[in-house]
């Protein structure tokens, strides 16, 4: 895990971020200025992971920075939301700061662009949206791309127990009144989060790559609903370990090298965790290529349509699980094999993964699970889930992209 900072550490990162307007007079946008790339992280940490997000944040800073040239320049922009004070610190009200970062030879800009009322949750879609519409309305660029980094529950709903003990799950079926309708990010007064659906809806433009330095993203589930949204995809079937993604190099892979350079990201991820011992050699990553996500859904719906049968008859516990402490996340490829297919089917089904595929690698092992099988996805497995569990869940999931593309999981 991330290794503990120092409390002055900490009191000073948040000091940073609550007073970025002091230090310089924030800039108009760059109405008339040529941006080649815009790179954003959308830093939702009201949550228990604040100060390892804030650490992130500071790793940005002490590394690679666009130069603030105003001729010419690509953009760094930072909405940041984080406990004021310590983490769990969920009583003191905390203004998220929408921040422009720079470099001018030693010194570092940090520009304020806007400053949000402390009742703003970052996870709202509305909140989300408007962050990016702005970007996109008044810093004009040829290409953007996103890190979104928060806690997260994958294609889940909101606060759905992870055990699958739904006894006392809070919410009622999908379609009801106060259904189950989020997913992603993590709001730690509320506990509100971000439905996928929703997520993918409130981007306003196209994005160059999303990176998710968020547990349990990488299912098709999340790819499918966001393959117009995006390029590339770059994402965690597993949970992530606190320290995140590699901070300290993502901003030059992505604008200090042309093209940005994703699957360096990945890689950097990998190599980081890999390099560790002990629980700490945990993780799973993979790249997406969105343009390939359409014809893979057409095998796959040709799939489950003939081994629908088959498919009510797997038995998860000889299918690779890709989550050490949930019944959820299963590997996509593992699923489908097990449905006895023809070499002809297996063919299709592997070129079409492997086009969607650039790049995927794993631990030997994630805690205490070993990892044999990879493909780079998740899936659902509803005969892994409980009765209650997936009587909640199959109905979620019919509303998914994926599942109405393919359908997967039929009632």
């Amino acid at each position: 895990m991330k290794k503990a900072r120092s409390l002055i550490q900490i009191f000073t990162a948040c000091l940073l971020l609550s007073m970025f307007s002091s230090c310089r007079d924030s800039l108009a946008p760059d109405t008339h200025v040529a941006n080649r790339r815009t790179m954003i992280l959308y830093s939702a940490g009201y949550n228990s992971l604040s100060s390892e997000l804030l650490d992130d944040i500071e790793d940005i800073c002490d590394n690679y920075l666009p130069a603030g040239d105003r001729k010419y320049r690509d953009n760094l922009f930072i909405f940041s939301h984080h406990t004021a004070g310590s983490d769990y610190n969920w009583t003191e009200p905390s203004a998220p700061h929408l921040i422009r970062i720079s470099r001018a030879g030693q010194k570092i800009y940090r520009d304020t662009i806007l400053t949000y009322s402390s009742d703003t949750k970052a996870v709202d879609p509305d909140t989300f949206r408007e962050v990016l519409t702005y970007i996109r309305d008044n810093f004009s660029s040829g290409e953007y791309g996103l890190i979104f980094s928060s806690h997260a529950t994958g294609w889940l709903p909101p606060e759905f127990p992870l055990d699958g003990d739904v006894s006392d799950y809070p919410y009622a079926r999908s379609g009801s009144a106060g259904g189950p309708q989020k997913s992603l990010g993590q709001d730690g007064g509320t506990k509100e989060e971000m439905d996928v659906k929703d997520f993918a809806a409130a981007i306003p433009m196209h994005m160059k790559y999303m990176i998710f330095d968020s547990c349990l993203a990488g299912g098709v589930e999340v790819a499918y609903e966001l393959r117009e949204k995006c390029d590339r995809i770059v994402f965690s079937q597993e949970e992530i370990l606190a320290d995140g993604f590699d901070y300290v190099n993502i901003t030059r892979r992505l604008l200090g090298e042309y093209p940005s350079n994703v699957t360096g990201v990945a890689e950097d991820f990998f190599n980081h965790y890999n390099s560790k011992t002990g629980i700490e050699q945990s993780a799973t990553i993979s790249v997406v290529d969105c343009q390939g996500l359409d014809a893979l859904a057409g095998v796959c719906r040709d799939i489950f349509s003939k081994y629908r049968e088959q498919l009510q008859d797997i038995n998860p516990s000889r299918v690779q699980s890709l989550n050490h402490s949930s019944d959820f996340f299963y590997d996509f490829r593992d699923i489908i094999g097990q449905l006895g297919l023809s070499a002809e089917e297996e063919s299709a089904l592997d070129a079409a993964l492997e086009a969607c595929i650039p790049y995927k690698a794993h631990t030997e092992k994630f805690f205490n699970l070993t990892i044999g099988t990879f493909s780079g996805l998740s899936m659902y497995l509803p005969n892994a889930a409980g009765k209650q569990a997936r009587e909640i869940l199959d109905e979620y999931y019919l509303d998914f992209a994926w599942n109405r593309a393919t359908d997967y999981v039929s009632m």
